[in-house]
């Protein structure tokens, strides 16, 4: 195998025994930027970067490109297609060299001399066709396309490892949290019958969670707390039913749901 260049890292080559495979200037990147990157390695001189990474990445399947940094006389093996959002360049500057010969979004078998397809999901674009994942439609919830930070407090990414978007759960809605349901009732008659306070997630059997019957007395009652575990597809079900006479009346008022078990 041998190796020749022609203009200065602009436009290089590797021979292969059956083709050639051409790398080419592509754009500048942040040498931080390590998204889709292989491995990282170290020449002795600028000069030298080139044939460092260049036989790697013609050695290793997963390669498409490299970047070769000479403010810190350092090269990189990059899989993949180029990113398609600019990086940020403000912490030193290396040159993405990206291989020639195969369209975005395909590898380079060296083996069969041929480009073979590259299924990838970075979320950028909806619906993202390249993508080779999709939503279970009988799962308990779904991951959210989000940019920037997730709304909870101390858990999450700020931001997208590459582009603007990513994928995640957001667990304080798609896990089960105890809530402190408070209200007033007033039950006062001779034929008073039953309320009840119900929990019910999507359609499964709803479920009794505290209930009284009978008369109370001409008084306002404090229900103190009841505990509802709840997520995002939960229901709360406050439930009256009527007696056999029209001394029956129920009434309900001041109810409260605070985000935390009762004490």
């Amino acid at each position: 195998m041998r190796f020749r260049r022609s203009l200065p890292l602009m436009f290089s080559f590797i021979e292969l025994i059956n083709g050639c495979i051409q790398f080419k200037f592509s754009r500048e990147v942040s040498f931080l930027d390590n998204s889709q990157m292989i491995g990282t390695y170290p020449a002795s001189s600028k000069q030298g970067l080139f044939g460092v990474c260049a036989p790697r990445c013609n050695n290793d399947i997963r390669c498409n490109a490299i970047d070769i940094c000479f403010e810190n006389l350092k090269c990189k093996l990059i899989s993949g297609r180029t990113p398609l959002t600019p990086g940020n360049v403000s912490e030193g500057v290396c040159k993405r060299l990206q291989m020639q010969g195969c369209p975005d979004g395909y590898f380079f078998d060296r083996k069969e001399n041929i480009c073979i397809a590259e299924n990838y999901c970075n979320f950028e674009s909806d619906p993202e066709l390249t993508c080779f994942l999709s939503e279970s439609l009988s799962d308990e919830f779904d991951w959210t396309i989000h940019a920037n930070s997730t709304p909870s407090f101390n858990t999450g990414p700020s931001s997208a490892v590459n582009g603007s978007y990513y994928k995640y759960i957001e667990t304080s809605r798609g896990e089960n949290i105890t809530y402190c349901l408070a209200m007033y009732y007033h039950m006062y008659g001779g034929y008073i019958n039953t309320l009840t306070i119900r929990t019910q997630k999507g359609n499964n059997t709803a479920i009794d969670r505290w209930k009284l019957s009978g008369n109370q007395g001409d008084a306002w009652h404090h229900l103190s707390g009841v505990n509802l575990p709840l997520d995002s597809q939960s229901k709360i079900i406050i439930e009256a039913t009527k007696g056999a006479y029209y001394e029956g009346d129920i009434a309900i008022d001041s109810i409260e749901l605070l985000p935390f078990a009762c004490p």
